[in-house]
Order: C-alpha cells, then sequence, then structure tokens
C-alpha cells in the first residue's frame, strides 16, 4: 500500500474532512481532503510547530512519549498523531468534521498506521 492509499483509508472515515502526513521540515508529504474541506496543505509548519511544543512539554513533565494532540474547534477537532518511521519523525494530521467521531477515527488509524509506518521505512 503506497502513502496516498493510506491517507485515503483514513479520509474515506466518516467525520475525517481532511488527512496530511507532514514531514519534520513542515512540509506536507502527501495529503488528501473531501470536498467543501479546509486546505490542510498550509498547516503543516504549525502542526510539526505544535508537536514540537508537544515534546517539549512531555519531557519537562516527564510523561513519556507523546501519543497524540488534538486541539479542539467550534467547527470540530484538529488530531496531531507523531509518527517515527525509518529514522525520520513524521506528523500525521487529521481535520475531523466532530469530536463524536474521534474514537471512530482513532480506531481506524490503529489498522492504517503500520502500513503508513512500513511504506515510510
Amino acid at each position: 500500500m503506497s502513502i496516498i492509499d493510506s491517507l485515503k483509508q483514513i479520509a474515506a472515515d466518516d467525520g475525517v474532512m481532511a488527512v496530511a502526513l507532514v514531514g519534520e521540515d513542515g512540509f506536507v508529504i502527501e495529503s488528501v481532503r473531501k470536498e467543501n474541506a479546509a486546505d490542510i496543505d498550509f498547516v503543516g509548519g504549525a502542526a510539526t510547530a505544535a508537536m514540537a511544543s508537544s515534546r517539549a512539554l512531555a519531557d519537562h513533565l516527564q510523561k513519556g512519549e507523546v501519543k497524540e494532540v488534538m486541539v479542539e474547534y467550534d467547527e470540530g477537532p484538529l488530531l496531531m498523531v507523531p509518527i517515527s518511521a525509518g529514522g525520520s519523525d513524521y506528523t500525521l494530521v487529521m481535520l475531523l468534521d466532530d469530536v463524536q467521531n474521534l474514537g471512530r477515527v482513532r480506531f481506524q488509524l490503529k489498522k492504517t498506521r503500520a502500513a503508513l509506518e512500513e511504506e515510510l521505512s
């Protein structure tokens, strides 16, 4: 399965409006978005900075590795998940339409994440 296929599989889930894989440099590697979804390609640098801040906070609090970062907005949450593969760090950014879909999206991500990590290795 290719990176874009993995992202399409995640985006196919109800509730996911857009998904992007962002490199540690802040550039979007691939993205998929549904019609009428916000253009997620512009969030790469901000997502990378947010993930770096979250990791620094985790280090300071001695809480271990960051598993995910969620920012909830009026129009739905933004979920950021760190992925390490092939000696590089990535951030998977997902824009959801409603927080009620979060559980289903997390479940789908568990099924797709291994294929995505394998493709990135």
